[in-house]
């Protein structure tokens, strides 16, 4: 298993859902940026809210982050340009600024100790033939409305072109967001963990049905879960990567947040604090449960960040990053909805554009008109005119599902999995996902996916059962990790299976 730095901070704890038929004005479920933001915002608006997280506040995605607040997104600004015009590329810009300053008033307002910090932003190559590309993209982003300019970059490598964005920010996600949770419940409003949302019938009121618990009713709810709960059709219009990141102590580090245009793509900041410098490292992303799934990811990174000057990494993680087929998050009402909002697609860009998505999803359910809502609209068609990027994202499912079933398990007994591995077997005429835990026990689950039945594949790195179709993730044991799956793998009792063959 992995540990990210930010999970050392201690968080408190709230309560399981455990009142029948609770009755509040907003339902939010998940529990990271979004969720607690919107809630927040909500309940300084005068709603009555219920924040539902499967695990624990801040636990999921929101804990993978690197910590970067930035009008630098993910798709370029060329890009944004061609696919949403020159009026929507400055949308993008103009939205995630006012993200940025949304995280520096609720910080100052409620005293988060999240060390948000206003500091440059860098966009750099290693390849001079690069040059042409990043004078374009600078062209675009002072269109766009960045303030930006050609510079030196300053990490220990040969860059032969950068671009300085100024005034971008960093902070301490987990702090923030664990700050912020904590002004949530009183005077009508609640904050509940390991509380997993199974389903929502929409209505007036909806009604929220947890897995192990009692249901609520709400007249609106926000599905604020990085990837959003029975949402198929939606689930077409977004991929699944995992991102790697590696930190550790350094005696001097950059002042910057800094990416490079490699494919993967890497990003590094510095987090200071009392006890020194940490520098954090990130990239190497893949499909999920596509492709490596190993260590191969955090070797590739682990050289990188030594050229940067970090030589012995303390922690390493990864994270579930959500990748829209047209660049741009799905923020809104979900399609076909009255009462339900979706939030997803936030790329590497999730502690922004999660900001955006609570501004925005909170004046929907106020009924007050957003300037940014169009732009992110989750009916919006733009995803159908990049038919090039829905296909490639797509044709995986259809590929899985029918040839995963007839490929040769990956081990042929039991006997064969060593300790703190998993591998497919087929055992009394079935195949079945086992993983030989450190004691030499067997989780044995189902290999076969909740959500739309495709096989999962062994993340090694992770201990857990990664989808290659959708990218849900579940751990050894088959209880969901990631979405869109909200079904844990079937267990499989040998013992009883094997006596059901004789």
């Amino acid at each position: 298993m992995t540990e990210s730095f930010w999970t050392r901070e201690p968080s408190p704890g709230y309560p399981r859902l455990g009142v029948a038929d609770l009755a509040v004005d907003v339902a939010v479920v998940g529990g990271g940026i979004t969720g607690v933001t919107a809630a927040l915002l909500l309940k300084l608006a005068g709603k009555r809210v219920a924040l539902l997280e499967a695990r624990r506040i801040g636990g999921g995605v929101t804990s993978g982050t690197t910590g970067h607040l930035t009008e630098v997104i993910d798709t370029p600004y060329r890009e944004l340009e061609k696919r949403f015009g020159a009026d929507g590329a400055a949308l993008v810009a103009a939205s995630s600024r006012v993200a940025i300053e949304q995280v520096a008033e609720l910080d100052a307002r409620f005293e988060t100790r999240c060390r948000f910090e206003r500091l440059p932003g860098y966009l750099y190559s290693e390849r001079s033939d690069d040059r042409e590309r990043l004078d374009e993209e600078l062209d675009c982003m002072r269109r766009a409305g960045l303030s930006v300019g050609s510079a030196e970059v300053p990490l220990p490598l040969s860059i032969p072109a950068g671009i300085r964005i100024d005034n971008q920010a960093q902070f301490h996600p987990l702090k923030y967001v664990l700050a912020l949770a904590a002004r949530i419940p009183g005077q009508g409003s609640y904050v509940f963990e390991q509380t997993r949302v199974h389903n929502v019938d929409e209505g007036e009121p909806c009604r929220v049905h947890t897995a192990k618990g009692p249901s609520l009713r709400a007249e609106k709810v926000l599905l604020a879960t990085h990837s959003p709960l029975n949402q198929v059709v939606l689930q077409t219009k977004v991929a699944q990567y995992r991102s790697y990141v590696v930190s550790g102590r350094v005696e001097h580090a950059p002042h910057g947040l800094f990416w490079d245009r490699d494919d993967p793509y890497h990003y590094t900041r510095a987090y200071r604090d009392e006890s020194g410098t940490e520098l954090i490292v990130g990239g190497e992303d893949h499909k999920t449960g596509i492709g490596e799934n190993d260590d191969a990811p955090f070797e590739r990174l682990t050289a990188y960040a030594a050229r940067l000057g970090l030589e012995q990494p303390k922690f390493r993680w990864s994270s579930q990053v959500v990748e829209p087929v047209d660049g741009l998050p799905f923020i809104g009402r979900n399609a076909g909805a009255e009462h339900v909002y979706v939030a997803t697609g936030f790329s590497g860009n999730g502690l922004t554009f999660g900001t955006i998505a609570a501004m925005i999803l909170k004046d929907a359910c106020l009924g007050a008109k957003n300037p940014y809502s169009e732009l992110y609209d989750p009916g919006r068609l733009k995803p159908f005119t990049r038919l090039s990027s829905f296909l490639a994202e797509n044709v995986d499912y259809p590929l899985h599902l029918l040839s995963d079933a007839l490929k040769a398990p990956t081990a042929r007994s039991l006997d064969e999995i060593p300790k703190e591995d998993g591998r497919i077997v087929r055992v009394s005429g079935r195949r079945v996902a086992a993983f030989r835990d450190t004691g030499g026990r067997l989780h044995v689950v189902s290999p076969i996916c909740t959500h739309l039945g495709c096989h999962v594949a062994f993340n090694a790195a992770e201990k857990s059962w990664d989808c290659p179709c959708h990218g849900s993730r579940f751990d050894v044991d088959g209880n969901v990790l990631d979405g869109p799956a909200s079904d844990p793998l079937e267990r499989i009792d040998l013992e009883k299976a094997d006596g059901a063959r004789r």
